[in-house]
């Protein structure tokens, strides 16, 4: 009776070589960034800013690179914003002033009355909001490797903290500003978003690098959710 032999041929190793590729296949294709959408404070606005990302964020293959890449999307949103807002000031405070002609024709050119325009109080209440919120992302200026548990405990303090939304989040949608206005509040709810998703996104990036947190939250989350006076 001839021996079999105890070698495994060519073939029948294929078949467990297929297995193992498809099953490294599927386990780096199955990480889903919108999932995270699901533990944040707005599930629904996560879900409805979550398409606009670029594939930059959304094609993140783990939690480090999700993490970064939003940080530095919503960083660049935040210099848009405040960009518009400081622009929306320099035009209301620093424009050419009105001229308010006395009722007497003659007097127009020696007398004439000038006025400005002060910006509103929803235009203000953004520019600080956002100005803070900048200022939450940057840590005062720390190194980029010290940032994320800092940033980390003024996201939770900031959604979890129990503060009153700011005006900017809250009331400049109401009807009550001006165009220019709910064009920059739209904008802050868009980042105000994006806080939101990226504070769900670090427990999980903090675990995986062993970062510890820390418990002293930066003066100015406070300031971010506060309503204007």
């Amino acid at each position: 009776m001839a021996g079999s032999s105890s070698l495994a041929s060519p073939h029948s190793l294929q078949l467990p070589l297929l297995l193992l590729f498809l099953l490294v296949a599927a386990a780096i294709g199955s990480y889903d960034p919108k999932a995270f959408c699901s533990k944040t404070t707005d599930v629904a606005s996560c879900l409805k800013v979550f398409p606009t990302l670029p594939d930059i964020v959304t094609k993140a293959q783990d939690n480090q690179e999700l993490y970064k890449r939003l940080v530095r999307y919503c960083s660049f949103k935040t210099y848009e914003a405040t960009s518009l807002a400081e622009s929306m000031i320099a035009t209301t405070t620093a424009a050419d002033p009105k001229i308010s002609a006395p009722f007497f024709p003659q007097w127009k050119r020696d007398e004439a009355m000038t006025t400005k325009t002060p910006p509103g109080k929803c235009l203000l209440s953004c520019n600080k909001t956002i100005g803070e919120v900048d200022a939450i992302l940057t840590c005062g200026h720390t190194y980029m490797e010290d940032r994320p548990p800092i940033i980390h405990q003024n996201l939770t303090v900031l959604f979890h903290g129990g503060h009153p939304p700011s005006l900017c989040k809250s009331g400049c949608l109401d009807g009550s500003s001006s165009e220019g206005e709910v064009l920059l509040a739209t904008k802050f709810n868009y980042i105000w978003s994006l806080l939101d998703l990226i504070e769900a996104v670090l427990p999980e990036y903090l675990s995986e690098t062993g970062t510890a947190t820390t418990t002293v939250p930066s003066p100015y989350v406070a300031a971010a959710a506060a309503p204007a006076p």
